[in-house]
Parts: structure tokens; sequence; C-alpha cells
């Protein structure tokens, strides 16, 4: 537990540098939690006008599952070009360490988001992501990782939103090629 008490301090801490128009993210699902946050990367970064970063932390502090991902990513984002539909995307990638049972390993995944808002009531909303690490992007004991998550959300107060979503987080770590997160969860995110 004090491993995620200092990584989430860390990111936590990150994030605080920039926190001006931020999105703090926390889901719980069954025997995991996830926290990030995420910013526009003029923050860090002046002079840019259409990207985001996150940091990030998956856990499931278990003992019997041991496992810890934390991320930093950016993705260039902007609109998907669609006329009178409010609909985003983000490319880009997520260098990850990750933690399993004894066993350290870290990656370039590369992938992105999308983020679907309904017209004329843009409270109810769809984000959907997927990131992808091959072997070739791999080091350590990982050999691959794959994430792909999908939430729906409402927006409850200006800049408060509850969702339900669902996460499989697939990792070949440790010669084993495993799911080590999937199901569903429950999380709010809040904007700065």
């Amino acid at each position: 537990m004090k491993n995620v008490a200092a990584v989430m301090g860390m990111v936590l801490g990150l994030a605080a540098t920039g926190a001006q128009a931020g999105i703090l993210d926390v889901n719980l699902g069954n025997d995991s939690f996830r926290g990030a946050y995420s910013d526009a990367l003029s923050t860090v970064l002046p002079g840019t006008t259409n990207g985001q970063y996150d940091l990030g932390l998956i856990a499931k502090p278990r003992q019997e599952d041991k496992f810890y991902q934390a991320h930093a990513g950016v993705v260039l984002t902007g609109s998907m070009g669609v006329p009178n539909v409010n609909l985003g995307a983000g490319l880009g990638g997520r260098l990850l360490y990750v933690h399993d049972h004894g066993h350290n390993g870290g990656a370039l995944a590369l992938g992105g988001q999308i983020e679907a808002r309904m017209p004329n009531y843009d409270r109810f909303g769809l984000t959907a992501s997927s990131y992808w690490a091959p072997s070739i992007l791999s080091v350590g004991a990982l050999n691959r990782s794959w994430e792909n998550t999908i939430d729906l959300d409402y927006e409850l107060i200006k800049g408060g939103a509850v969702y339900v979503g669902y996460r499989n987080l697939r990792q070949d770590i440790g010669g084993g090629d495993r799911s080590v997160d999937t199901g569903m969860h429950l999380g709010f995110r809040l904007k700065f």
C-alpha cells in the first residue's frame, strides 16, 4: 500500500504544477482502482495548442494481485470534423511502468481516444481509448500490453461527471499472457 500512496502522491504532485484546466479522473472496479490527471499540453510545453498530457496509475494492491501500472502519456487532440456532432479524438502514446508479482517492465504503448457528446444535450458522453505496446516496444519482464476502456458518463454538475465503464488490460509479463484487470468500474471526473 505504501507503493500506491507514493505513486499517487507523485502523480498528484506533478499534476499540481499546471493545475489550471485539468481533469482528475478516479474509478473503482471490483478489486482495482485507477487514478489519473490530464491537462492541456500547453501547461507544461508553452506554445503547443492541440495536445493533452496524462499521468495515471492502475492498482490492484491485494496480496493475491500485487499489480501496479503507472503511465505518462501525450496525445495530439482535435475535432474529428463531423459537422453538427461533438466528436473529438486524440492520437499518441504512453510510457508504462508495470509491476506484477515481483516482475517489472516498461513499454511505449501507442493508441488513442475518442469522446462523443450528444448534440443539443452534452451532459451525456461516451469515451473510449485503446493503447497497445507490442514486444518490440517493451522492456524488462513486460513482453506486450493492450489496454481497452469504454465509459458512459453523465455530467451531474458543471465540471463534475459520474460514469460507468469497462476496462480490459491484458499483458504478457514474466512469461504469462493474461488479463490483469478486466471488468466494470464506477468513477467520476472533475474538471478544474
